[in-house]
């Protein structure tokens, strides 16, 4: 008897092994996929003062482009990783395209658009529009699925402040866009994103399974009905995202994105340094994005390091993935071994600042 029970301890300890070990995304090889094309620059200098992570260290991505042309790339720039934030950013060039279709208005509100919450929406949460969830002032506070820090900690009280005249960065609002893209549309977003962001830029690690709805293992549930979208994508397909938007959102003489939401939604919406949070290097916020004033850059950043900065004057873009898992094991390994202390954000900075003074 004592046998059998050890025999099966041993498959059932087998069989969860397996199972924490399977990827969430598997990395696919699209038929439209189109290489990157690589400039002669000398990126040595980039190296010594941007460090790669150490032998123990997490798996780390780092990629620079300029004017259409990788000048630097190292690390396993085609392993797919969750964007975790970045993907809001992804979120408002999805909304740019279907506005450009006649597919949504963004002065819509959210009783028009029949939006609710299981904790119901007052009266004045419902007269949120569209453009106030892209701009991070819905004005709705309310817990929503795969938040954590500041979106939990700093939240204001409900219905303190009237739909478009505070800015808070929060999950609900970037949630909730996700819903009414799919509802507004009748795509789901990962096959919105494949047809129209990942096909015409010729992404070579992208399908629409790389969208992943729901809240993931490690985090609390949460009782909404605007699911969380975790988004997974690799540094070298989030780099076209940066160049593309630095060129107007043209990518290869294809007008991907209309110029026109470029500037829109890379414009200055929100003063940042009237509020009650502190977010960190930033000035202003667009739809979705980061600005920073001193430089004149857009930024997307993501929980678990991930960074993009995009200088469309200088038609250059930098980024850098760090690793955060694909799996309940490697994300597991992640959360309580490598935790958020890995990252080379200063590294960035100065290879960028670098790069400027070589007159880049």
């Amino acid at each position: 008897m004592l046998k059998w029970f050890f025999f099966a301890v041993v498959v059932l300890t087998s069989v969860v092994f397996v199972w924490a070990t399977v990827p969430r995304v598997w990395n696919p090889s699209p038929e439209t996929q189109i290489e990157h094309s690589f400039a002669d620059f000398d990126s040595s200098q980039i190296d010594t003062i941007w460090p790669a992570p150490g032998p123990d260290d997490r798996k780390r991505a780092r990629m620079v482009l300029h004017k259409g042309d990788v000048i630097f790339a190292d690390g396993p720039t085609d392993l797919i990783m969750n964007t975790h934030s970045m993907r809001k950013s992804i979120m408002s060039l999805m909304y740019g395209i279907a506005v450009d279709k006649g597919l949504i208005d963004l002065d819509k509100t959210l009783a028009e658009l029949g939006i609710d919450e299981n904790i119901p929406l007052t009266a004045q949460e419902k007269t949120a529009t569209i453009r106030d969830l892209l701009m991070f002032r819905s004005g709705v506070f309310l817990p929503a699925a795969g938040e954590h820090d500041a979106q939990i900690t700093d939240r204001p009280q409900r219905d303190s402040f009237q739909p478009g005249a505070y800015f808070f960065a929060n999950n609900f609002d970037a949630n909730a866009l996700g819903t009414i893209l799919v509802q507004e549309t009748g795509y789901e977003i990962g096959a919105f994103m494949e047809e129209f962001l990942a096909k015409p830029l010729g992404m070579q690690d992208f399908q629409a399974e790389n969208v992943i709805m729901g809240d993931p293992w490690f985090m609390p549930s949460t009782d909404t009905q605007h699911p969380h979208y975790h988004t997974y994508m690799s540094a070298r397909d989030f780099a076209r995202i940066g160049m593309m938007v630095a060129q107007e959102g043209v990518w290869q003489g294809q007008q991907v994105v209309p110029e026109s939401w470029i500037t829109l939604s890379t414009a200055p919406h929100s003063d940042l340094r009237d509020n009650h949070i502190g977010y960190g290097q930033y000035s202003h916020a667009g739809y979705l994005w980061w600005l920073k004033d001193a430089e004149g850059t857009v930024w997307t950043d993501g929980y678990g390091e991930h960074f993009m900065m995009i200088d469309a004057a200088r038609d250059l873009v930098l980024i850098e993935r760090n690793y955060t898992g694909n799996s309940y094991l490697s994300t597991g390994l992640w959360m309580f071994v490598y935790g958020n202390r890995s990252q080379s954000l200063n590294g960035m900075r100065a290879a960028y600042k670098w790069l400027v003074q070589e007159g880049l």
